[in-house]
């Protein structure tokens, strides 16, 4: 997990440093090799278990190091009020491919074999790799930079700091995502309190992704929200209502429906934190900020996974995310206090 701070946070020096576009260039490039490779090896059927793992941990350090630049790059390659529909709709693309690829890599495996599945996703790279080299994007002469300096590392967490809208929005994601990490608690819903099996468990899985999909393709026909401060905690109290119902449900179409809310509230409360911090951070430092944002939310989410996992061991499953809920609460009413103008933040 350090590897992969350092990284994501020196990947956001180099977006405010060079041109985003070679860049993310980079990191397409890297896992079109990447994917090669396993196919080449695959095909050939002398892949080992370690190949997989090798290549996937150097995938990922590619992906982590461009992952600032992808999302930095939205800002400037659209217009001010079309931000909101090009992050909803960014993270809606990310999403489904989620949703949708095992599926697709599962079927082509099923009546072909890895290879061919390692070649289809190789040609995906390709069209990712022209799509980018399609890209326009304005201001990169300004980003570049002569050399690297410790200051540069810090200048996104100083802004963050120094900014209240933002720093509430973190501190607001710290507190909900360290205490309501649900996701590795639903084999023991699934078997334990809803009795539904391995499918059934399926089915819970994906249910916060559709619940995102719907929400956010809502949020796309609704255009820009302009008190984003208000849905915001909107989407808190929704998510919070949500898991507490969750952990309290005993019926399987019930706790469906909850697990699709949960995703959508969640969702929607991410992309308007995204298109927040993409509307106030001056472009030059833009990559910086971003990484620091990303690199909080990924510690958290290992850091909430370890938390909801040590409170389910002590008070049970159905107990801590019903504390946890509670606690997200508290910490939104905590962040209101200490930000009395976060409710009132308009686009």
């Amino acid at each position: 997990m350090i590897p992969l701070v350092a990284l994501g946070l020196f990947g956001g020096v180099l977006a405010d440093m060079i041109d985003r576009r070679k860049l993310l260039q980079f990191g397409q490039v890297s896992g079109l090799f990447f994917t090669g490779v396993l196919a080449a090896l695959a095909i050939s059927e002398t892949i080992q278990w370690w190949h997989v793992y090798a290549v996937t941990l150097l995938a990922t350090s590619a992906t982590t190091l461009d992952q600032a630049a992808r999302t930095a790059l939205i800002s400037g390659s659209v217009p001010r009020s079309h931000l909101m529909n090009a992050v909803t709709l960014s993270s809606s693309v990310h999403q489904a491919a989620i949703l949708v690829g095992p599926s697709v890599a599962g079927g082509i495996i099923a009546f072909t074999d890895p290879g061919v599945a390692y070649v289809v996703n190789a040609v995906m790279f390709v069209i990712s790799v022209i799509a980018v080299m399609l890209l326009r994007e304005s201001n990169a002469e300004a980003r570049r930079r002569p050399r690297f300096t410790r200051h540069d590392l810090m200048e996104g967490l100083r802004f963050i700091w120094q900014t209240p809208i933002i720093l509430a929005m973190a501190v607001l994601d710290f507190g909900v995502i360290l205490f309501t990490s649900y996701r590795m608690l639903v084999p023991i819903f699934a078997e334990d309190m809803l009795h539904a099996g391995a499918g059934g468990m399926g089915f819970l899985q994906t249910a916060p992704a559709v619940g995102f999909l719907v929400a956010s393709g809502l949020l796309l026909l609704l255009g820009n929200v302009r008190r984003i401060g208000l849905a915001v905690c909107v989407g808190v109290v929704g998510y919070a209502i949500a898991t507490f119902a969750f952990a309290a449900s005993e019926a399987f179409v019930l706790s469906l429906v909850l697990m699709a809310l949960m995703g959508a509230t969640d969702g929607v409360g991410a992309i308007l934190r995204k298109t927040t911090l993409q509307l106030l951070v001056p472009d030059e430092i833009r990559g910086r900020a971003t990484a620091v944002m990303s690199v909080l939310t990924r510690s958290t989410t290992s850091a909430g996974f370890v938390a909801t996992g040590a409170i389910a061991a002590a008070i049970g499953a159905q107990a801590a995310l019903m504390v946890g809920a509670v606690l997200s609460l508290v910490v939104l009413a905590l962040v209101l206090l200490t930000f009395r103008q976060f409710i009132g933040m308009r686009q």
